[in-house]
């Protein structure tokens, strides 16, 4: 096997670029001439992998510096499965001795479909001589963890120098340290239960109790994160009187209250994540904008003893985005913000983090889009429960 280097008009580029994109997604690639390009101008290297002079698979190549950060490696489908992988990525190893040599894997989170293939991964490359670096990129909607090999310890101000280099380009992905946390505090609607067909239910009942025009769940979905007030608020007309709003108000908090466990249930993967950062030693508490005895019932009967402090809104206490309710969790536990965490779907538990000087993770699966939180100032992602604990462990 050899490894020889192309450029734009090479006659081994349509092969090249047939093994690209039937290996990689298309949301996980940008064109083939446009990394030749960036190749020309010295910023990438490409390879193609020659065995027994048939073009194989290819690899992507970016230098700088003490870093070498191997961006894309394909063997060719039906080429699998007899050790050319390892000999390409032992051969770059040798190219680039002396360097860091870098690639990322998707992380080990055991909820995602293909856990099995991300676990062999991890092995391939362990056994190749990688070693964790507990330092991650997010780009395309997927979590990686970055690995390395080639020098005693890996150097994440060169690597930070690498990626900057990178800016203006396709993609930019975000990066983030692996931090152990002591304590994780949890927004409780779209984070830990999806409430929204019970709090869609009980926002009808308010209105029809009113007489006013009823919601669909999407509608009701916009209503939610601040409060149960502001709720009932825009699911009324803008010119509802306040004897409307306060009877709309009345009706909402008497039904949810027989009625918050008709469909509410913890997203799939909740209690396994909540399970195993208890048996780490891990504090949680769980702070919402819901009504305080909504957040203790629905917390109590279906997390029991995982979550130590349980805080809802209460008259006289400033809901999230102030950090008051979420600095009582704290004080209650012990904890300080700078040990700890906050997780939440929303713009108001980024804003809820902020306020309250602590690290934030926006969870992928609740009321708000990826680009809605990016756009919010969302840095940090989970795509399923299971990465949470993952994205804050020291290996």
């Amino acid at each position: 096997m050899t490894l020889e280097k192309i450029i734009s008009g090479d006659e081994r580029t349509d092969r090249i670029n047939e093994i690209y994109t039937d290996s990689f997604p298309a949301d996980e690639r940008f064109g083939l001439d446009i990394i030749l390009r960036l190749a020309a101008q010295g910023s990438l290297e490409v390879y193609a992998v020659m065995e027994n002079g048939i073009t194989a698979g290819m690899a992507v190549c970016c230098i700088h510096r003490q870093t070498a950060y191997i961006c894309y490696l394909a063997i060719d489908k039906n080429m699998r499965g007899c050790g050319l992988g390892s000999s390409v990525v032992s051969r770059l190893c040798s190219l680039y001795k002396g360097k860091q040599v870098v690639l990322e894997i998707e992380t080990l989170d055991p909820c995602a479909e293909n856990y099995p293939q991300r676990k062999r991964r991890e092995g391939f490359y362990l056994r190749l001589g990688f070693h964790h670096t507990d330092r991650y990129i997010r780009y395309c909607g997927v979590t990686y963890e970055l690995l390395f090999t080639g020098t005693d310890k890996f150097d994440p101000d060169d690597f930070d120098k690498l990626m900057q280099t990178r800016r203006g380009g396709s993609f930019q992905p975000v990066m983030f340290d692996a931090k152990a946390y002591t304590t994780y505090i949890f927004d409780l609607d779209g984070t830990l239960l999806d409430t929204l067909d019970d709090l869609t239910a009980s926002t009808n009942f308010a209105m029809r109790t009113v007489g006013c025009k009823e919601h669909t769940k999407e509608a009701v979905c916009g209503f939610v994160g601040n409060g149960i007030k502001k709720l009932i608020q825009r699911a009324l007309p803008p010119d509802a009187s306040p004897s409307t709003f306060d009877k709309a108000f009345e009706g909402f908090k008497t039904h949810y209250g027989e009625h918050c466990f008709d469909s509410t249930k913890p997203y799939p993967g909740i209690l396994d994540m909540m399970k195993k950062l208890t048996e780490q030693g891990k504090k949680i508490a769980v702070v919402s904008n819901k009504a305080d005895f909504a957040v203790k019932k629905l917390c109590r009967d279906y997390f029991g003893d995982l979550a130590r402090v349980s805080i809802g809104e209460k008259e006289g206490v400033r809901k999230k985005p102030a950090p008051d309710t979420v600095l009582t969790a704290l004080a209650q536990l012990g904890s300080t913000p700078e040990e700890s965490v906050y997780i939440g779907d929303s713009d108001v538990d980024i804003q809820t983090a902020l306020n309250s000087g602590m690290d934030c993770i926006s969870v992928l699966w609740g009321f708000r889009s990826e680009e809605f939180l990016t756009r919010c100032g969302a840095k940090v992602f989970a795509q399923t429960p299971g990465e949470i604990s993952l994205l804050t462990l020291v290996h």
